[in-house]
């Protein structure tokens, strides 16, 4: 008598690796298969092998969620051993290979301090011009040319009466002293600009967040034979 062994498997990688090892343990080609098609498809398939609606639902389900269902129609004095093979590849990690592989990171928020400058305050140093009227007082002299007749009656040398008669100009300049301003200029004072650098400690409160990621082991269901 003919019985049906049917196992849900991962991938179609796998399942075509339950097949060929089904093959290798001399189950014929034709009594094995991957049942393929839309759901109520797959239903109609598993019914007809023996099994109740309710079970041939979860494994159409299962199709749709990109599982792979491998039957295989064995004597009943083999179904424990195709049993035993489909269900080593539904609980072993190669049934739960995935052809791509994916990945949960784990991320964590760091919290950075850095420094910036902004202005505080300061001084600004402007120069302007100003006047202011001064006095000074200086003494300046002014001559003055002056002329004086004295009598005289002096005799003169023989020699000089010849030199007195000749005509002669005497001149005689006076000078007067005038104000000259110049000006100086001499530094006074300064005012200079600084920085005087002070240190204080600032505590930073803040949050960081963190994602946690849970590993929850699913159990893979157990071929079934009817």
């Amino acid at each position: 008598m003919l019985a049906t062994v049917i196992g849900t498997i991962e991938s179609a990688k796998v399942a075509q690796k339950v097949i060929d090892e089904l093959l290798k343990a001399g189950f014929k080609d034709q009594d094995v298969e991957i049942l393929e098609g839309d759901e109520d498809e797959i239903v109609a398939e598993i019914v007809e092998r023996g099994f109740d609606e309710d079970d041939a639902r979860g494994y159409a389900k299962a199709v749709s969620k990109g599982k792979t269902v491998v039957a295989a129609r064995v004597d009943d004095a083999k179904a424990e051993k195709a049993a035993a093979i489909i269900e080593r590849y539904e609980a072993s990690d190669e049934s739960t290979e995935l052809e791509e592989e994916q990945a949960v990171s784990e991320i964590e928020e760091k919290l950075s301090v850095g420094k910036s400058k902004v202005a505080s305050g300061g001084a600004r140093v402007t120069t302007h011009v100003s006047e202011q009227p001064v006095e000074k007082t200086v003494t300046l002299r002014d001559e003055q040319v002056e002329v004086e007749r004295k009598p005289a009656n002096r005799k003169l040398k023989p020699e000089a009466a010849a030199a007195a008669f000749e005509e002669k100009t005497v001149e005689m300049l006076g000078t007067s002293e005038e104000v000259e301003v110049n000006k100086e200029a001499y530094v006074t004072g300064e005012v200079s600009l600084g920085k005087r650098v002070e240190e204080h400690e600032e505590k930073v409160r803040d949050t960081v967040r963190r994602t946690e990621v849970e590993v929850d082991k699913l159990k893979p269901g157990s071929a079934k034979k009817r």
